[in-house]
């Protein structure tokens, strides 16, 4: 009888023991099974690096690419070729346009002013006779594109589109040499109305007054220049300015004297003023740090006046 009482408990200790084991399995959430086509942890991380690695191969591509450029920037020479191909297809185009459409004054007046631009640069970088020539040829197309232009507008002197057309336009009869043409063009303008005030107009005819020896009158117009850009919005009250303190210094170029010592001296000093001018007309050409078409502009309007 004992016997079988020790083995009940026995077995009912198994049983107890089994369930205690069984127990805190019931708590545990059965791990969830992954879906068709999920990726599982590994792959994941996997994926993450691969990102990360292109993003970082892209952005080095791109970075050796801006650096590129930038050496080649560096490396330009500026020269009346490379002005030829900068503007050839785009005065093309806008030749095709206003071939097409005759009326189309915005066309005319953007091929105009790309006439005008162009001929300045190569007439700068001229060193031989045809590149003169060349650059002589742009302004004369530009003047063309500025009569027609001005033929479908009018001369309407509120509007600065228009004066900016008629001062580039006289602008272009002085670097042809026409001089008396572009001094009565430009005294034209400035005299239509007693209150004028477009003051490039006024900026560029007093660069043709200094330039002719009429001191007195290129003072007076470079005056009336700032007193009609007061913000140097238009860039015309400080090269204004300039010029009336190289005039006022007794600088000009055009400044004469009668007595011969005097002017061997001035002859002796616009000699080496001439050359500093065509080297610093060499260095904008060919700097190996050029600072680009912009800064070769400025260089132009301080050697031929201000265009603007």
């Amino acid at each position: 009888m004992k016997g079988v009482i020790r083995m009940a408990k026995t077995q009912k200790a198994k049983t107890r023991s089994k369930a205690d084991q069984a127990e805190p399995q019931k708590g545990k959430k059965p791990k969830a099974a992954r879906k068709p086509g999920e990726l599982s942890r590994f792959q994941k991380v996997v994926v993450i690096i691969f990102i990360v690695v292109f993003a970082l191969s892209t952005l080095a591509g791109a970075l050796a690419s801006v650096f590129q450029s930038q050496q080649q920037s560096q490396s330009v020479e500026y020269n009346v070729e490379y002005f030829d191909n900068m503007y050839e297809d785009t005065v093309a185009d806008l030749e095709s346009t206003v071939e097409q459409n005759p009326d189309d004054s915005a066309s005319l007046l953007t091929l105009a002013n790309d006439y005008y631009t162009w001929g300045s640069y190569v007439s700068m970088l001229a060193t031989t006779d045809d590149e003169t020539s060349h650059g002589l040829d742009l302004f004369g197309k530009a003047v063309e594109r500025y009569d027609q232009y001005l033929g479908l507008v009018g001369d309407d002197t509120s509007s600065d589109d228009v004066n900016s057309a008629r001062v580039s336009r006289a602008m272009c009869l002085y670097y042809q040499g026409q001089t008396d043409e572009a001094l009565s063009a430009l005294e034209e303008l400035t005299q239509s109305s007693e209150d004028f005030s477009y003051a490039p107009a006024w900026a560029d005819l007093g660069l043709l007054y200094e330039y002719s020896g009429s001191t007195d009158k290129a003072i007076a117009a470079y005056q009336r220049a700032i007193e009609c850009d007061p913000d140097d919005e238009a860039g015309a009250k400080s090269y204004a300015e300039q010029r009336l303190e190289s005039l006022q210094s007794g600088d000009s170029d055009d400044a004469s004297d009668t007595d011969d010592s005097s002017a061997a001296d001035a002859s002796s000093s616009d000699s080496s003023a001439a050359a500093s001018s065509s080297d610093a007309s060499s260095d904008s050409a060919s700097s190996s740090d050029a600072s680009g078409a912009e800064s070769l502009s400025e260089d132009l309007s301080d050697s031929a006046g201000t265009g603007l």
